[in-house]
């Protein structure tokens, strides 16, 4: 995935630093990845979130409910970081 027209948000949490890059259309979210110093366990879980979040409407409510049932579906670990911080994250990129 480029980078290109994409917008940053970075949010630290007390479990690492979280950074969103996204792509908005239309309030929704168009594309969107994650980097930074978190722990995830299963670690490859990242990407169900990152496929569950693609055509969601960019609302804290919706993004948080969209995280939280992925954590639960995988049994989703991360020390120090919810599905709100992820939310933080996404929505300081709009800010950008």
């Amino acid at each position: 995935m480029s980078l290109a027209g994409m917008r940053q948000g970075i949010h630290k949490s007390r479990g690492g630093l979280i950074r969103s890059f996204i792509k908005e259309r239309n309030g929704r979210i168009e594309d969107i990845t994650f980097s930074g110093d978190f722990f995830m366990f299963p670690e490859e879980a990242i990407f169900s979130i990152i496929e569950s979040l693609k055509g969601k409407m960019l609302r804290r409510e919706e993004i948080v409910k969209t995280i939280a049932s992925v954590y639960r579906a995988k049994g989703v670990e991360s020390p120090g970081t919810t599905p709100e911080d992820f939310a933080e994250s996404i929505l300081k990129a709009l800010e950008a």
